[in-house]
Protein backbone atom coordinates (compact mmCIF):
# COMPACT_ATOMS: atom_id res chain seq x y z
CA UNK A 1 0.00 0.00 0.00
CA UNK A 2 1.57 3.09 -1.06
CA UNK A 3 2.29 6.19 1.81
CA UNK A 4 -0.53 8.36 -0.24
CA UNK A 5 -3.24 5.68 -0.14
CA UNK A 6 -2.89 5.00 3.45
CA UNK A 7 -2.92 8.95 3.99
CA UNK A 8 -6.29 9.20 1.95
CA UNK A 9 -7.59 5.85 4.04
CA UNK A 10 -6.89 7.82 7.17
CA UNK A 11 -8.73 10.75 6.58
CA UNK A 12 -11.72 8.48 4.78
CA UNK A 13 -11.68 6.90 8.44
CA UNK A 14 -11.79 10.05 9.80
CA UNK A 15 -14.81 11.56 7.41
CA UNK A 16 -16.56 8.17 8.51
CA UNK A 17 -16.11 8.60 12.27
CA UNK A 18 -17.03 12.67 12.36
CA UNK A 19 -19.17 13.87 9.52
CA UNK A 20 -22.57 12.25 8.69
CA UNK A 21 -23.20 10.66 4.84
CA UNK A 22 -23.82 13.62 2.68
CA UNK A 23 -24.64 11.69 -0.37
CA UNK A 24 -24.89 8.51 -2.47
CA UNK A 25 -23.10 5.71 -1.59
CA UNK A 26 -21.42 8.21 0.58
CA UNK A 27 -17.66 10.28 0.51
CA UNK A 28 -16.24 6.93 1.70
CA UNK A 29 -17.67 4.79 -0.54
CA UNK A 30 -17.25 7.10 -3.68
CA UNK A 31 -13.44 7.98 -2.67
CA UNK A 32 -12.61 4.29 -2.27
CA UNK A 33 -13.66 3.12 -5.70
CA UNK A 34 -11.85 6.06 -7.37
CA UNK A 35 -9.16 5.21 -5.42
CA UNK A 36 -8.80 1.25 -6.14
CA UNK A 37 -9.17 2.36 -9.60
CA UNK A 38 -6.13 4.60 -9.65
CA UNK A 39 -4.56 1.72 -8.83
CA UNK A 40 -5.11 -0.74 -10.38
CA UNK A 41 -4.89 1.33 -13.95
CA UNK A 42 -1.09 2.79 -12.75
CA UNK A 43 1.55 1.74 -15.53
CA UNK A 44 -1.11 1.72 -18.07
CA UNK A 45 -2.62 4.41 -21.04
CA UNK A 46 -5.64 4.81 -19.00
CA UNK A 47 -3.56 6.61 -15.79
CA UNK A 48 -1.85 8.80 -18.70
CA UNK A 49 -5.39 9.83 -19.88
CA UNK A 50 -6.96 10.34 -16.52
CA UNK A 51 -3.82 12.35 -15.51
CA UNK A 52 -4.53 14.88 -18.89
CA UNK A 53 -7.80 15.16 -18.11
CA UNK A 54 -7.64 15.92 -14.78
CA UNK A 55 -4.41 17.31 -14.34
CA UNK A 56 -3.64 17.67 -10.51
CA UNK A 57 -7.14 16.22 -9.33
CA UNK A 58 -6.83 12.63 -8.63
CA UNK A 59 -9.60 10.11 -8.78
CA UNK A 60 -10.28 9.91 -5.73
CA UNK A 61 -11.46 13.27 -5.70
CA UNK A 62 -13.40 13.75 -8.60
CA UNK A 63 -15.38 10.13 -7.69
CA UNK A 64 -17.51 12.85 -5.49
CA UNK A 65 -17.77 15.88 -8.04
CA UNK A 66 -21.22 14.84 -9.14
CA UNK A 67 -22.64 14.68 -5.44
CA UNK A 68 -20.59 18.26 -4.91
CA UNK A 69 -22.20 20.25 -8.02
CA UNK A 70 -25.94 19.42 -6.35
CA UNK A 71 -24.64 22.06 -4.14
CA UNK A 72 -25.49 24.58 -7.19
CA UNK A 73 -28.76 26.61 -6.45
CA UNK A 74 -30.57 26.65 -9.46
CA UNK A 75 -32.91 29.18 -8.14
CA UNK A 76 -30.23 31.43 -7.02
CA UNK A 77 -28.39 32.72 -9.85
CA UNK A 78 -26.69 29.06 -10.15
CA UNK A 79 -24.38 30.14 -6.90
CA UNK A 80 -22.53 27.38 -4.81
CA UNK A 81 -25.20 27.15 -1.55
CA UNK A 82 -22.82 25.03 0.62
CA UNK A 83 -19.55 25.82 0.86
CA UNK A 84 -17.70 23.59 4.06
CA UNK A 85 -20.45 21.62 4.80
CA UNK A 86 -19.22 18.60 3.32
CA UNK A 87 -15.90 17.75 3.61
CA UNK A 88 -15.14 15.50 0.43
CA UNK A 89 -15.95 18.62 -1.53
CA UNK A 90 -13.41 21.08 -0.14
CA UNK A 91 -11.31 20.34 -2.96
CA UNK A 92 -13.38 22.23 -5.54
CA UNK A 93 -14.54 24.80 -2.78
CA UNK A 94 -13.22 28.16 -2.54
CA UNK A 95 -11.73 28.20 -6.01
CA UNK A 96 -13.04 30.19 -8.79
CA UNK A 97 -12.30 27.72 -12.00
CA UNK A 98 -13.89 24.83 -9.84
CA UNK A 99 -16.70 26.79 -8.62
CA UNK A 100 -17.48 28.00 -12.66
CA UNK A 101 -17.01 24.98 -13.79
CA UNK A 102 -20.06 23.41 -11.57
CA UNK A 103 -22.20 26.25 -12.07
CA UNK A 104 -21.43 25.46 -15.90
CA UNK A 105 -22.21 22.24 -15.59
CA UNK A 106 -25.59 22.57 -14.04
CA UNK A 107 -26.33 25.12 -16.19
CA UNK A 108 -26.46 22.76 -19.22
CA UNK A 109 -28.09 19.72 -17.26
CA UNK A 110 -30.23 20.82 -14.80
CA UNK A 111 -33.66 20.95 -16.78
CA UNK A 112 -32.80 19.69 -20.23
CA UNK A 113 -34.66 16.40 -19.88
CA UNK A 114 -37.55 18.27 -18.87
CA UNK A 115 -38.41 17.28 -15.49
CA UNK A 116 -42.09 16.47 -14.66
CA UNK A 117 -43.48 18.11 -11.51
CA UNK A 118 -42.15 16.59 -8.08
CA UNK A 119 -39.10 15.68 -9.71
CA UNK A 120 -35.25 16.42 -9.73
CA UNK A 121 -33.30 18.42 -11.55
CA UNK A 122 -31.73 16.28 -14.77
CA UNK A 123 -28.11 15.97 -13.47
CA UNK A 124 -29.62 14.50 -9.80
CA UNK A 125 -31.69 12.10 -12.04
CA UNK A 126 -28.17 10.90 -13.07
CA UNK A 127 -27.79 9.30 -10.15
CA UNK A 128 -30.40 6.63 -10.13
CA UNK A 129 -32.89 4.62 -11.37
CA UNK A 130 -35.46 3.27 -9.35
CA UNK A 131 -36.74 -0.25 -10.86
CA UNK A 132 -39.11 -2.24 -9.25
CA UNK A 133 -36.81 -5.32 -7.95
CA UNK A 134 -39.81 -8.16 -9.66
CA UNK A 135 -37.67 -7.32 -12.57
CA UNK A 136 -34.79 -8.89 -11.67
CA UNK A 137 -32.47 -6.76 -14.60
CA UNK A 138 -32.45 -3.21 -16.01
CA UNK A 139 -34.72 -3.04 -18.73
CA UNK A 140 -35.10 0.09 -20.45
CA UNK A 141 -38.87 1.54 -20.58
CA UNK A 142 -40.14 0.14 -17.14
CA UNK A 143 -41.19 2.05 -14.76
CA UNK A 144 -38.45 3.37 -12.83
CA UNK A 145 -36.31 3.94 -15.59
CA UNK A 146 -35.59 7.51 -18.07
CA UNK A 147 -33.86 8.10 -21.10
CA UNK A 148 -31.59 9.89 -18.89
CA UNK A 149 -31.31 7.79 -15.53
CA UNK A 150 -27.86 6.22 -14.16
CA UNK A 151 -27.56 3.57 -17.20
CA UNK A 152 -28.04 6.01 -19.86
CA UNK A 153 -26.13 8.63 -18.20
CA UNK A 154 -23.02 6.83 -17.85
CA UNK A 155 -23.24 5.24 -21.45
CA UNK A 156 -23.78 8.56 -22.46
CA UNK A 157 -20.30 9.85 -20.37
CA UNK A 158 -18.70 6.91 -22.23
CA UNK A 159 -19.43 7.76 -25.15
CA UNK A 160 -18.21 11.42 -25.14
CA UNK A 161 -14.52 9.71 -23.87
CA UNK A 162 -14.59 7.38 -26.70
CA UNK A 163 -15.65 9.52 -29.55
CA UNK A 164 -16.79 12.98 -28.11
CA UNK A 165 -19.99 12.78 -28.99
CA UNK A 166 -23.45 13.75 -27.11
CA UNK A 167 -26.58 11.91 -25.93
CA UNK A 168 -29.70 14.57 -25.39
CA UNK A 169 -30.48 15.34 -22.89
CA UNK A 170 -27.43 14.55 -21.74
CA UNK A 171 -24.31 17.24 -22.13
CA UNK A 172 -20.90 16.25 -21.15
CA UNK A 173 -16.97 18.18 -21.71
CA UNK A 174 -14.53 15.14 -21.38
CA UNK A 175 -13.39 16.29 -17.69
CA UNK A 176 -17.74 15.72 -16.85
CA UNK A 177 -17.52 12.49 -18.61
CA UNK A 178 -14.49 10.98 -16.36
CA UNK A 179 -16.30 12.67 -13.10
CA UNK A 180 -19.88 10.88 -13.93
CA UNK A 181 -18.36 7.63 -15.06
CA UNK A 182 -16.23 8.03 -11.99
CA UNK A 183 -19.21 8.24 -9.56
CA UNK A 184 -21.94 6.59 -11.49
CA UNK A 185 -19.89 2.97 -11.30
CA UNK A 186 -19.98 3.77 -7.40
CA UNK A 187 -23.66 4.67 -7.36
CA UNK A 188 -24.47 1.65 -9.70
CA UNK A 189 -22.73 -0.17 -6.93
CA UNK A 190 -25.32 0.79 -4.16
CA UNK A 191 -28.02 -1.63 -4.72
CA UNK A 192 -30.90 1.09 -3.67
CA UNK A 193 -29.92 3.25 -6.33
CA UNK A 194 -30.54 0.90 -8.73
CA UNK A 195 -33.38 -0.75 -7.35
CA UNK A 196 -36.65 -0.01 -5.26
CA UNK A 197 -39.60 -1.84 -3.55
CA UNK A 198 -42.75 -0.80 -4.64
CA UNK A 199 -45.08 -1.18 -1.40
CA UNK A 200 -49.26 -0.92 -0.96
CA UNK A 201 -50.77 0.46 1.23
CA UNK A 202 -50.88 -2.68 3.57
CA UNK A 203 -47.29 -2.86 3.39
CA UNK A 204 -47.12 -5.39 1.11
CA UNK A 205 -45.12 -5.40 -2.01
CA UNK A 206 -46.25 -4.05 -5.56
CA UNK A 207 -45.14 -4.04 -8.93
CA UNK A 208 -46.53 -1.32 -10.99
CA UNK A 209 -44.90 -3.08 -14.17
CA UNK A 210 -47.80 -5.24 -14.03
CA UNK A 211 -50.68 -3.61 -11.57
CA UNK A 212 -49.97 -0.15 -13.27
CA UNK A 213 -48.02 2.72 -11.77
CA UNK A 214 -49.19 4.23 -8.68
CA UNK A 215 -47.22 7.26 -7.25
CA UNK A 216 -48.30 5.83 -3.83
CA UNK A 217 -46.89 2.90 -3.76
CA UNK A 218 -43.03 4.34 -5.18
CA UNK A 219 -40.68 4.38 -2.25
CA UNK A 220 -38.10 6.14 -4.24
CA UNK A 221 -35.39 3.49 -3.46
CA UNK A 222 -36.02 3.28 0.10
CA UNK A 223 -35.97 6.59 0.80
CA UNK A 224 -39.66 6.57 1.88
CA UNK A 225 -39.18 3.24 4.11
CA UNK A 226 -37.99 4.37 7.30
CA UNK A 227 -36.30 2.09 10.28
CA UNK A 228 -36.70 1.64 14.00
CA UNK A 229 -34.81 3.44 16.44
CA UNK A 230 -33.82 1.12 19.68
CA UNK A 231 -37.36 2.39 21.21
CA UNK A 232 -39.21 1.14 18.00
CA UNK A 233 -40.17 5.14 16.88
CA UNK A 234 -39.28 6.01 13.06
CA UNK A 235 -35.06 6.41 12.76
CA UNK A 236 -33.42 7.56 9.20
CA UNK A 237 -34.80 5.80 5.93
CA UNK A 238 -33.38 2.69 4.79
CA UNK A 239 -31.64 4.58 1.40
CA UNK A 240 -29.67 6.98 3.31
CA UNK A 241 -28.39 3.65 5.98
CA UNK A 242 -27.12 1.90 2.73
CA UNK A 243 -25.39 5.31 1.44
CA UNK A 244 -23.68 5.14 5.06
CA UNK A 245 -22.70 1.78 4.72
CA UNK A 246 -18.94 2.34 3.34
CA UNK A 247 -18.26 4.67 6.07
CA UNK A 248 -18.60 1.94 8.77
CA UNK A 249 -16.13 -0.40 7.51
CA UNK A 250 -12.57 0.17 8.88
CA UNK A 251 -9.88 1.05 7.89
CA UNK A 252 -8.50 -2.85 7.44
CA UNK A 253 -10.80 -3.43 5.20
CA UNK A 254 -10.44 -0.32 3.47
CA UNK A 255 -6.50 -0.81 3.16
CA UNK A 256 -6.91 -4.58 2.08
CA UNK A 257 -9.00 -3.54 -0.73
CA UNK A 258 -6.99 -2.56 -3.84
CA UNK A 259 -5.46 -6.19 -3.59
CA UNK A 260 -8.80 -7.95 -4.00
CA UNK A 261 -9.98 -6.01 -6.40
CA UNK A 262 -7.25 -7.25 -8.58
CA UNK A 263 -9.02 -10.88 -8.11
CA UNK A 264 -12.10 -9.62 -9.28
CA UNK A 265 -12.89 -11.43 -12.78
CA UNK A 266 -12.51 -9.19 -15.74
CA UNK A 267 -15.92 -7.89 -16.98
CA UNK A 268 -16.65 -10.07 -20.08
CA UNK A 269 -18.59 -9.14 -23.50
CA UNK A 270 -18.63 -6.03 -25.17
CA UNK A 271 -18.02 -2.68 -22.80
CA UNK A 272 -20.77 -1.25 -24.67
CA UNK A 273 -23.44 -3.72 -22.36
CA UNK A 274 -21.32 -3.47 -19.31
CA UNK A 275 -23.46 -0.94 -17.84
CA UNK A 276 -26.63 -2.74 -18.46
CA UNK A 277 -24.98 -5.89 -17.12
CA UNK A 278 -24.05 -4.71 -13.74
CA UNK A 279 -26.90 -2.73 -13.59
CA UNK A 280 -28.97 -6.21 -13.53
CA UNK A 281 -26.27 -7.01 -10.91
CA UNK A 282 -27.03 -4.32 -8.62
CA UNK A 283 -30.97 -4.96 -8.85
CA UNK A 284 -30.15 -8.49 -7.66
CA UNK A 285 -28.44 -6.97 -4.57
CA UNK A 286 -31.30 -4.84 -4.28
CA UNK A 287 -33.26 -7.92 -3.77
CA UNK A 288 -31.18 -9.02 -1.03
CA UNK A 289 -31.09 -5.54 0.64
CA UNK A 290 -34.83 -6.22 0.92
CA UNK A 291 -34.63 -10.03 1.62
CA UNK A 292 -36.04 -10.57 5.16
CA UNK A 293 -37.42 -7.25 5.79
CA UNK A 294 -41.58 -6.71 6.89
CA UNK A 295 -43.25 -3.39 6.57
CA UNK A 296 -45.91 -1.62 8.10
CA UNK A 297 -49.27 -0.19 6.42
CA UNK A 298 -49.07 3.12 4.32
CA UNK A 299 -48.34 6.46 6.38
CA UNK A 300 -48.80 9.86 5.06
CA UNK A 301 -46.47 12.54 5.85
CA UNK A 302 -45.58 16.18 4.66
CA UNK A 303 -42.96 14.53 2.53
CA UNK A 304 -45.90 11.70 1.15
CA UNK A 305 -45.94 8.06 1.88
CA UNK A 306 -43.89 6.11 4.55
CA UNK A 307 -43.52 2.82 5.45
CA UNK A 308 -41.93 1.58 8.66
CA UNK A 309 -39.57 -1.16 8.12
CA UNK A 310 -38.67 -4.24 10.62
CA UNK A 311 -35.18 -5.62 9.27
CA UNK A 312 -34.24 -9.10 10.07
CA UNK A 313 -32.03 -9.69 13.37
CA UNK A 314 -28.83 -10.51 11.37
CA UNK A 315 -29.11 -7.33 9.18
CA UNK A 316 -26.57 -4.88 9.89
CA UNK A 317 -23.94 -7.02 9.74
CA UNK A 318 -24.91 -8.69 6.25
CA UNK A 319 -25.55 -5.39 4.81
CA UNK A 320 -21.99 -4.84 5.49
CA UNK A 321 -20.26 -7.39 4.02
CA UNK A 322 -22.26 -6.86 1.02
CA UNK A 323 -20.89 -3.12 1.29
CA UNK A 324 -17.80 -4.63 1.47
CA UNK A 325 -18.02 -6.84 -1.82
CA UNK A 326 -19.46 -3.91 -3.10
CA UNK A 327 -16.90 -1.29 -2.84
CA UNK A 328 -14.01 -3.74 -4.08
CA UNK A 329 -16.24 -4.57 -7.14
CA UNK A 330 -16.88 -0.96 -7.97
CA UNK A 331 -13.23 0.20 -7.95
CA UNK A 332 -12.67 -2.77 -10.13
CA UNK A 333 -14.79 -2.52 -12.58
CA UNK A 334 -14.05 1.31 -12.89
CA UNK A 335 -10.65 0.56 -13.52
CA UNK A 336 -11.65 -1.98 -16.30
CA UNK A 337 -14.23 0.58 -17.51
CA UNK A 338 -10.93 2.97 -17.85
CA UNK A 339 -8.96 0.68 -19.90
CA UNK A 340 -11.99 -0.05 -22.40
CA UNK A 341 -11.83 3.31 -22.92
CA UNK A 342 -8.56 4.04 -23.40
CA UNK A 343 -6.91 0.18 -24.04
CA UNK A 344 -3.23 -0.19 -23.90
CA UNK A 345 -1.51 0.09 -27.35
CA UNK A 346 -0.15 -3.17 -29.14
CA UNK A 347 3.38 -3.51 -28.70
CA UNK A 348 4.75 -3.29 -32.38
CA UNK A 349 6.99 -6.35 -33.58
CA UNK A 350 9.73 -5.92 -36.00
CA UNK A 351 9.63 -7.36 -39.71
CA UNK A 352 12.57 -8.86 -40.77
Amino acid sequence: MTKSFARGLAALSLLAVCCGQAFGFGAVGHNTVGEIAAQLIKGHRAEAEVKRILGPVSLRDIAVWDDCVKGIDTGNEFKYAVTGRFAECAVFENNAEEEARMRDYVKRNFEQCLPKPGEESCNKQYHYANVAIQRGRYVPGAIGTSDHDLVPALKAAILVLKTGKQTPPMDFNEREALALITHAIGDMHQPLHMGSLYLDADGKPYDPDTQGADAQTHTVGANAITLPKPDGTPGGNLHSYWDGMPGRLSAEQLAAMPALAKDVPPATGNPDDWPVQWASESLLGARDAFDGMSFGPRQQSLRGPRWLATPPANYDARSLEQTRLNVINGGARLAQMLESIWPDKAEKTDKK
